[in-house]
């Protein structure tokens, strides 16, 4: 469990800090727990309740147990409680955030605001790693914008070493949007994961997408028990081009759109499905044709034509996402049938990774900062090209070699400290919080090097 101080004068925002950074570190998914100082007597107990009553009868603790909450009220009737007993009876977390208590030997961040009139304690404190403030000021440890909640939170994550700049393990899924399952003898077109970490490299042939999710959920459960933190890269496209998510959701925002997918087409344990019929209706939706296209060829369907026949510029959404301007090789999402139809794997592998993303609270990049225990990511093994030939195994197929090699380049990568500059490297437009980006576009080479 570690401990975090957030220290500072009166007036200087700690409170408010410490309010900000909690909501910011649970969303990243790590449990918070807080302490808050007061000099001043505390009582939550008014006179005359029944519990006060215990108290000045001589109980020692009293609980208070509600509906939603329990209050523990403690009588120390002494010297006031140092911070390690406070903390020896709290709950296990990832993190304590301690408001006050200055001069206990724990890590800090000193806030401190120019008006407040106070002088700084970080001279004299070796316990203070970081000043948060909203004046600029040349000092021996980094000065963070007070105002730049998230910026202090990543620095308090990495300082606590909750959070690590690299991956210990990596997971490559080729995914399948097949409406019965797949033989069962491993077979091309399935869903294959490919796992890399401290433990060796495996793979794994599924032959339902309800089969591949309940595996993935053993593997994340697995792997955070064991402090490990994860990337998981998935080979479907993560957004739709600029415009569609709003239009549905009123959100323009693509983790929005998975939520709302994932209340709406139905995936049975067998892999049968409504992906048709639901393009189908969004389809109708829009004037004319709509943006969705393809079907087999006895399914009847009003608004889904067989092959394109959308002008999706009349419609004010393009028929590509900016990433596959780097990746002119993908397939548009819109594509529901035959070779490439990524559009069925996306409508049909959102609403998994909307279930993995609430379930482990974990962080989808590039929509959400990569720094959680667990990280989603997008990916496109055909990244690695020929190398991908070189390296299959005799025998091997061709869907089980690309995951397997896929979760072993980016995972020498993670060890060497290079996939970080994958994860820097997304353009920044006002499209991205809906169409995402794949890990690794523009910097195929890279990848193929990290093979070598």
């Amino acid at each position: 469990m570690r401990v975090y101080g957030i220290i500072g004068w009166k007036d200087a925002g700690k409170t408010g800090l410490v309010e900000r950074l909690v909501a910011a570190i649970a969303a990243r998914g790590f449990s918070v727990s807080t302490v808050k100082h007061s000099h001043h007597d505390v009582d939550p107990d008014p006179p005359g309740s029944d519990s006060h009553r215990h108290r000045a009868a001589g109980a020692a603790e009293v609980v208070l147990a509600g509906p939603r909450r329990v209050i523990l009220t403690r009588e120390h009737r002494g010297e006031p409680p140092r911070l390690a007993a406070i903390l020896e009876r709290m709950a296990p977390v990832d993190l304590v955030l301690v408001e006050g208590y200055k001069t206990e030997p724990h890590p800090k961040i000193e806030v401190f605001r120019k008006a407040a009139g106070h002088a700084l304690r970080q001279p004299e404190d070796p316990w203070v790693r970081a000043v948060a403030s909203d004046t600029q000021m040349a000092l021996p440890v980094p000065v963070l914008d007070l105002d730049d909640t998230e910026a202090v939170a990543d620095f308090l994550l990495t300082d606590s070493g909750l959070v690590r700049s690299g991956f210990d393990t990596v997971i490559a899924v080729d995914w399948s949007g097949a409406s019965v399952p797949s033989p069962r003898k491993p077979s091309s077109d399935a869903i294959w994961i490919g796992v890399a970490s401290p433990l060796g490299e495996t793979v794994s042939y599924h032959r339902t997408r309800a089969d591949a999710e309940a595996h993935l959920n053993d593997l994340f459960a697995f792997e955070l028990t064991a402090g490990r933190r994860v990337l998981a890269g998935f080979d479907f496209p993560f957004g739709y081009p600029e415009g569609f998510a709003p239009r549905l959701t009123g959100q323009a925002f693509a983790p929005a759109l998975w939520d709302w997918l994932e209340a709406r087409i139905e995936d049975g344990p067998d892999n049968a499905n409504t992906r048709f019929q639901f393009a189908d209706r969004i389809n109708a939706g829009f004037p004319g044709e709509g943006p969705f296209w393809g079907r087999p060829g006895g399914l009847a369907l009003d608004h889904l034509p067989d092959r394109k026949l959308c002008d999706h510029e009349a419609l004010g959404i393009a028929e590509r996402r900016r990433v596959e301007q780097a990746v002119p090789k993908a397939h548009p999402v819109w594509k529901l049938y035959t070779t490439g139809s990524v559009g069925s794997q996306a409508l049909l592998g959102l609403p998994v990774i909307a279930r993995l993303r609430r379930r482990f609270h974990a962080q989808a990049w590039p929509f959400e900062p990569a720094t959680g225990p667990i990280v989603l990511a997008e990916i496109y093994p055909s990244l690695l090209g020929p190398a991908i030939s070189k390296a299959t195994r005799e025998g091997e197929i061709k869907d089980s070699a690309q995951v397997r090699l896929m979760a072993r380049a980016l995972w020498r990568m993670a060890r060497d400290g290079s996939l970080a500059a994958l994860l820097a490297d997304v353009p920044d437009w006002p499209g991205r919080a809906e169409e995402g980006w794949i890990l690794g576009a523009g910097q195929a080479e890279q990848l193929r090097l990290a093979l070598i």
